[in-house]
């Protein structure tokens, strides 16, 4: 495929009469990135460019950046350059043609996709790929093969849709986001009537948040081992729960039971509905003629009732680190069932 380096490297001329600073920075920067493409040092050429398109955004700097993308085989990113320089208003008809030219070339090799997403105010990404306005991603290339495509907008859930596309194959990607759950709060609010006073009620819609902070029970359940006082071990865990985000929270808690002592961990969660897969990890510490430490890994499931309660469901192991002969044995299967409250 010829690349026309004709058009896409005469933006100089252009710039060479530019009379403001971002204008006379740009064409110092394009002189410098030519003549790295020149020496075929198509990497630094790339840098030089986009850093000249920064200072000054004319589309015609698009023209160096997809043709140096083409050396470099970075086919997608050359053709969402190019992409980008039709789209954009006042190019010349003729480099606009060549461009339409070797886009159509480059179509033939990689998979098209018309993206929308309601609401507009939308960002989108592609793979691993940046994270971008929907209005700058409508029309995108990708590689054959499997492709995700993610979106997100403020107080509305990530939506994700993932697909298999072939060369030369276009698609249309239309996503609609599902608004957060909400609650309503009511305000009281003074406004004016006939007499100068009154009353009206505004209401508003508030996200539902549950607090960060909680406090946290669970049973944990040793079926196989047991003391004389407690024929099936069992410890009940009483502490409190901190979100650090949204999956994470880390837990500090006491141990009552068969033994006592403290308890530290941590519990990641992979969604934010309901229903909420997770992995924990902690380190219980038990006190019977010394200390005795173990740690505990565990996989499980939160339920959430609401933002106040949920129900927490875990098979676990513990393993201890030191032991008490004869008493305590080395490796534990602890499943348990626990609850959080909220305010």
């Amino acid at each position: 495929m010829k690349h026309a380096l004709v058009i896409a490297l005469a933006l100089t001329a252009s710039v060479a009469h530019a009379e403001d600073v971002d204008k006379g920075d740009a064409k110092a920067l394009l002189s410098s990135g030519l003549k790295l493409f020149a020496a075929k040092d198509y990497l630094g050429a790339l840098s030089v460019f986009e850093t000249a398109y920064q200072r000054y955004p004319s589309p015609k700097i698009l023209l160096n950046i997809g043709t140096t993308l083409l050396k470099l085989d970075r086919k997608v990113d050359a053709a969402n350059i190019y992409q980008r320089y039709l789209d954009a208003k006042d190019v010349d008809e003729k480099k606009q043609a060549e461009a339409k030219r070797i886009l159509a070339g480059l179509d033939a090799e990689l998979g098209v996709l018309e993206i929308s997403v309601t609401p507009e105010n939308a960002e989108v990404q592609i793979g691993n790929g940046k994270w971008a306005g929907v209005d700058s991603v409508r029309k995108a290339r990708v590689d054959k093969g499997e492709v995700t495509v993610l979106a997100r907008a403020p107080r509305y859930k990530l939506r994700a849709e993932t697909f298999t596309i072939g060369a030369g194959e276009a698609r249309t990607v239309a996503l609609t986001l599902e608004a957060e759950p909400v609650t309503t709060s009511t305000t009281t609010t003074t406004t004016p009537t006939g007499d100068g006073i009154g009353t009206g009620v505004v209401v508003r819609a508030v996200p539902e948040q549950r607090s960060k902070l909680a406090v946290m029970a669970a049973w944990h359940v040793d079926p196989l081992h047991g003391t004389d006082a407690f024929p099936v071990g069992s410890t009940v865990l009483v502490g409190a729960s901190f979100d650090v985000t949204q999956n994470l929270s880390v837990h500090g808690a006491a141990l009552l039971g068969a033994y006592f002592g403290p308890y530290v961990g941590g519990t990641f969660t992979f969604l934010r509905g309901s229903l909420r897969p997770l992995v924990s990890a902690g380190v219980p510490v038990v006190f019977s003629n010394g200390a005795h430490v173990s740690l505990r890994g565990a996989a499980g499931v939160e339920l959430v009732l609401n933002r106040h309660l949920a129900f927490v469901l875990e098979v676990g192991v513990e393993r201890f680190l030191n032991t008490e002969d004869d008493i305590m044995n080395k490796t534990l299967f602890v499943p348990s069932l626990g609850m959080t409250g909220r305010l």
